[in-house]
């Protein structure tokens, strides 16, 4: 089977019509041969492309007021200039690691 490749430029323009009528497909109308299930063994790496695609994924930032024990922030600041993004790093791979744990 040939493998088809389509850009976004490729796809139909979305009209109300088109919304319609996919709306109104039922679940078992789709083909999906092209699309096998998962293994229980790929769900059970699945992790969100956000998460792994970090070049082309900009998380939101919230601003947040936190409480950090002195010497954890003392220590994160006497790497310089940039501390806070070292803190959110060393949180996101904490995150990371216990996302796979988790499952």
């Amino acid at each position: 089977m040939a493998i088809v490749v389509r850009t976004l430029e490729d796809l139909p323009p979305i009209d109300e019509e088109r919304m319609k009528k996919l709306s109104e497909m039922k679940d078992e109308d789709i083909d999906l041969s092209d699309m096998p299930a998962l293994t229980q063994e790929q769900l059970a790496r699945f992790m969100p492309a956000r998460l792994l695609n970090r070049g082309i994924y900009r998380p939101v930032k919230v601003p947040m007021k936190m409480n950090y024990d002195a010497d954890v922030l003392e220590w994160f600041r006497s790497f310089g200039k940039g501390y806070q993004t070292r803190m959110n790093a060393a949180l996101r791979e904490y995150m990371l690691t216990h996302c796979r744990e988790r499952k």
